[in-house]
């Protein structure tokens, strides 16, 4: 383990909260949070793009701060530092994150949203530091 890399029982904590959270707030450096919705694997993963969620800024971040808030409360539950990366419409983990955020739209007005992601959104892994 790195410098960088939460301990494990940090890790757990931040994963168990993120996975049960309907959606998580994202501030990057200089602007203000923003609501966005995402799916848990082994980091969270966030749509951006044409008829998708907005976040700003996130595309040139190198790290942001993401706040996961409790259901019952919404306050936040825990907060933690994110690298970012953007997943490649061709590489290994798209299909299967695509896959996932496939199965959390149950009205997806499209007939090919991924490949309408792949032309025109993006998707980012939020990676905890």
């Amino acid at each position: 383990m790195t410098a960088h890399q939460p301990d494990a029982g940090r890790l757990a904590l931040i994963a168990e909260a993120t996975k049960r959270a309907g959606l998580i707030w994202i501030t990057v450096p200089g602007g203000q949070a923003r609501p966005a919705g995402h799916v848990w694997r082994d980091a969270a993963y966030v749509l951006t793009g044409p008829g998708e969620q907005d976040v700003p800024g996130l595309a040139a971040a190198g790290q942001v701060t993401v706040e996961v808030p409790s259901k019952d409360t919404g306050g936040c539950l825990v907060s933690w530092t994110a690298r970012v990366s953007r997943v490649d419409p061709g590489g290994p983990e798209w299909p299967a994150i695509i896959g996932a955020l496939l199965a959390g739209r149950l009205n997806e007005p499209a007939a090919a949203p991924a490949e309408r992601w792949a032309a025109h959104g993006n998707v980012y892994r939020l990676t905890p530091q």
